[in-house]
């Protein structure tokens, strides 16, 4: 699909990716908006320019409309004996893409280009907590179980 970009996110994309997290959240999975679609603008934006370490942004552009993204949140890890210089692990969270581009290998491309930021950075490993839609993609890309990967829901 030629006439979609994936691309690194700006600011400026930060009320699109708002738009589509609400879609998302809001309008197909159906639940209940805690502020106003302005409001979440506002904090999308405060997010990402205030996290530009720890969480990177892609974005699918087509015709100069962002209608995807994908992030990826790293996290450092202490240094240890044999690594001094520390490192990172890295996460892929909040994969969406318009359903007009869906089915067009677009999900794909946006985590292709996450992994390679991961690769770059030197990732010890990335995760990805994914839904029953996604886990094909997903392994199609090379995740896979980890037998040793735990997670403990919050207490009530």
């Amino acid at each position: 699909m030629n006439d979609v970009v994936i691309r690194a996110s700006r600011p400026s994309d930060m009320p699109a990716v708002a738009d589509l997290r609400w879609r998302w959240s809001i309008e197909e999975d159906g639940r209940q908006a805690a502020q106003t679609p302005e409001s979440y603008r506002d904090a999308m934006t405060d997010f990402a320019v205030a996290h530009p370490e720890s969480h990177r942004c892609v974005v699918a552009e087509r015709d100069g409309v962002v209608l995807g993204m994908a992030w990826l949140a790293l996290v450092a890890r202490p240094p240890a004996p044999d690594r001094p210089g520390g490192r990172i692990t890295a996460d892929v969270q909040t994969v969406y893409v318009h359903p007009d581009l869906r089915g067009r290998g677009v999900a794909g491309r946006l985590v292709a280009r996450l992994l390679e930021i991961a690769d770059e950075l030197g990732s010890e490993r990335t995760s990805v907590h994914s839904s029953v839609d996604g886990e094909r993609l997903y392994r199609r890309l090379g995740f896979g179980d980890a037998r040793l990967l735990l997670q403990r829901p919050p207490e009530d």
